[in-house]
């Protein structure tokens, strides 16, 4: 059962392009992070530096540029966006996906529904709702071994326990568990300087020196190491038949010490490392915490939803810009100094909807949102070794700032939305919806050193307004002769809201974009959904077409201040399957997979984009391969095998040039037995040990140099125990 369209359904009679995984599939698979989710499910692909650090993407549209993300990120009726002004991209938090009820899917753009930032899709984490008659629990523990790195372990607890029989229950998880690093960081001595020119680029060098052969003074090994810590606690009232109460709060907390990221050059992946001249630690901290409430009652004609929720976000992180800072102020020696980027978000949101009952010839939604969103980015850069700074004759700068920052951004935005459905004939159903929006936001730019604007210790205040409203309308025509088959076609349009970039030093940039326009995407698609062979094979497909206006895409000139403007008009097309096959009653296989084409058609004047252009961080294929083995051995055991394979292909992305990121393959296996309310499972992850290029980042968050890439990669090979037991 899923509520795609925010009624109930199953996913094969749900005329849309969806896929579901229940809480006990993913248990049995193994599936505990939001990454194995994108690995299994066709038309997602992701950007990350690591956990807490993670832009997702759908169907070709990416959320490299701009300070909204693509995908929508839901948990139950709660709107979870990311920070908004933050430099380093619109990262989604990243659960513990224990006791969920199950994960939602939705391709495709979901503005009618589910309002901006949905237009590539969106994701709905549906937790599992208290039980109100019985006391039970679950606890698990998982331990692993990482090469390169060291032991892992933690675990999860669940209790549930009913106050009042039948009308009241609370529902606590908690989470706890160490992952080990496998990034090395190394301090040289004698760091080599950089050599070489580049055209355009005013910094010492764009050739890194030799730093793999520069003496080594100290080695801090495996510093990318993660704490995730969380809880949940769920309170479930429900005093007759008709009303529903839910209270639900949550706490998550993710601590690191480094990036998952390694330097190049050196070069090729085999040296998991980041070099520097000064021994500068990188921690990054994630902390989140939300409270909502949900409220539901049903009338005669009619079921009532209120949904309200506040949530809070912090983000900090220091990075390592000591070689940055050299190259970009063109000094033959380093200087100690980091980058600190805070990301301070709140929002409070309110939806009201009203739904017709039951599975009536015409059924219809109606309802409204509201959201209050305040992100604060701010940033410090500074070394009063690099006082004497200054840029065309600019004041003194005593305490050598070079980039200093605090720009609260504020956006309100409300929507009203409906939707109506009704059947034709006992097999044709059509479905119209439309939804009406109005955001207004403002950005209050504070910011000083050698790096804003006018390059000086004097603050610059500026304050950027935007603001646009419009409708977002959808179509959908479904034929179900049968409840094994379902044909649809659909037209839907989604939108982002514009922002603004921070501006950068006009006498080493020149004078570039403050702000950037919305883009909108009308995507057409047709699909089926077959259920063959007395449901032993289930076939779901579809093939796309996306018209992307106003493309947001990230640019990178040569002064190496990126911003963000609207590129031109994207296209984006493929097709996307999934098939799940019961070979035999012990052996299945699963297959889904789907090929993307997203490229700039007809790219804006000054952008510098050629025509052709590929879409940063779109993979050109992914697919995913399972088989699993299951029957019962000895006295009332479950055996079961898995085996899966993930593919991603080639994609680009940029630093400081755009780079091409190769194709790689990861291995997982899986096997184990369960008896009654116990399981004990091995597992490998990454078999193969493979050490893929997942995205590209520089040495600080705003400035980059041709000099040093630095290459987020994923955990190595993993093998490990999962325990768990039920009461």
């Amino acid at each position: 059962m899923v509520t795609a369209e925010k009624r109930s359904s199953t996913v094969q009679r749900t005329p849309m392009s969806i896929t579901a995984l229940s809480g006990a599939t993913m248990q049995k698979q193994g599936t505990v992070t939001l990454e194995q989710v994108v690995r299994d499910v066709p038309g997602i692909s992701m950007r990350s530096a690591g956990p807490g650090q993670t832009e997702l993407e759908m169907r070709g549209l990416a959320s490299s540029g701009g300070s909204s993300p693509t995908v929508g990120y839901y948990l139950n009726d709660v709107p979870l966006s990311p920070p908004a002004a933050a430099l380093n991209g619109k990262v989604v938090i990243d659960p513990d996906l224990f006791d969920l009820n199950r994960v939602e899917v939705l391709r495709g753009p979901q503005g009618t529904l589910y309002g901006s930032g949905s237009m590539g899709g969106t994701i709905k984490l549906i937790t599992q709702q208290p039980n109100l008659t019985q006391y039970m629990g679950a606890v698990e523990g998982i331990f692993s071994g990482t090469d390169g790195g060291g032991i892992n372990g933690g675990g999860n607890l669940m209790v549930n326990f009913p106050i009042v029989t039948d009308k009241v229950a609370l529902r606590i998880d908690g989470t706890e568990k160490y992952t080990s690093g496998w990034i090395d960081r190394i301090v040289a001595g004698n760091f080599p300087l950089e050599s070489g020119t580049c055209p355009g680029w005013y910094g010492y060098g764009c050739i890194r020196g030799n730093v793999a052969n520069a003496p080594v003074e100290q080695v801090h090994k495996d510093v990318n190491d993660e704490l995730l810590q969380g809880a949940r606690a769920d309170l479930l009232i429900k005093p007759n038949e008709n009303l529903t109460i839910d209270n639900l709060a949550l706490f998550q907390q993710i601590t690191m010490g480094g990036y998952s990221e390694y330097d190049q050059p050196p070069g090729d992946n085999s040296v998991l490392a980041h070099y520097q001249p000064y021994n500068f630690a990188e921690p990054f901290l994630d902390r989140f915490r939300l409270i909502s409430n949900s409220i539901r009652y049903s009338f005669d004609w009619a079921d009532l939803t209120i949904a309200s929720s506040y949530w809070t976000r912090e983000e900090k992180q220091t990075m390592d810009d000591s070689e940055t800072i050299q190259n970009l102020t063109a000094l033959n020696y380093f200087v100690p100094i980091g980058y600190t980027e805070g990301d301070y978000s709140r929002q409070w949101s309110e939806e009201v909807r009203l739904a017709s009952p039951g599975d009536n010839r015409l059924q219809w939604l109606i309802g409204a949102f509201y959201s209050d969103l305040l992100s604060t980015f701010t940033a410090w850069n500074a070394n009063p070794a690099l006082a004497y700074i200054s840029v065309g004759g600019a004041a003194a700068n005593p305490n050598g700032i070079i980039y200093g920052a605090d720009t609260p951004y504020h956006m309100i935005q409300y929507a009203f939305f409906g939707q109506i459905s009704y059947q034709i004939t006992q097999s044709i159903r059509a479905t119209v919806g439309l939804r009406y929006f109005d955001y207004n936001s403002k950005e209050d730019i504070d910011q000083n050193g050698w790096g804003e604007e006018y390059g000086n210790a004097t603050p610059q205040l500026i304050d950027v307004a935007t603001s646009s409203s419009g409708v977002t309308p959808s179509f959908n025509l479904a034929w179900i002769p049968n409840r094994d088959l379902t044909f649809y076609a659909t037209a839907s349009k989604g939108f982002r809201p514009g922002g603004v970039n921070l501006p950068g030093p006009v006498a080493t940039c020149g004078d570039q974009p403050v702000t950037y326009q919305p883009d909108s995407v009308w995507d057409y698609e047709a699909g089926e959904k077959a259920r063959l062979f007395d449901n032993r094979l289930t076939v779901n497909g579809d093939f796309f077409f996306i018209n992307w206006k106003g493309t947001q895409q990230i640019i990178t000139p040569a002064c190496g201040y990126p911003y963000t403007t609207n590129a031109g008009t994207a296209h984006s097309y493929g097709p996307e399957l999934e098939v799940a096959a019961h070979l035999t009653d012990e052996l299945s296989a699963t297959f889904s997979g789907t090929y993307t084409s997203a490229t700039i058609t007809s790219p804006d004047p000054g952008t510098g984009i050629a025509k052709g252009t590929p879409v940063l961080n779109i993979p050109k294929y992914t697919a995913d391969v399972s088989l699993q083995y299951e029957r019962p051995v000895w006295d009332k055991y479950d055996f079961t095998a898995r085996l899966s394979s993930n593919f991603v292909g080639p994609s680009t992305d940029v630093a400081y040039v755009v780079q091409h990121l190769p194709p790689y393959t990861l291995l997982d296996f899986r096997t184990g037995v369960s008896q009654g309310p116990w399981s004990a499972y091995l597992f490998a992850t990454n078999l193969t040990d493979k050490h893929a290029e997942i995205t590209t980042n520089n040495t600080s968050f705003s400035w980059v140099t041709p000099s040093l890439t630095r290459v987020s990669t994923n955990q190595p090979r993993t093998i490990g125990v999962d325990l768990s037991y039920k009461f």
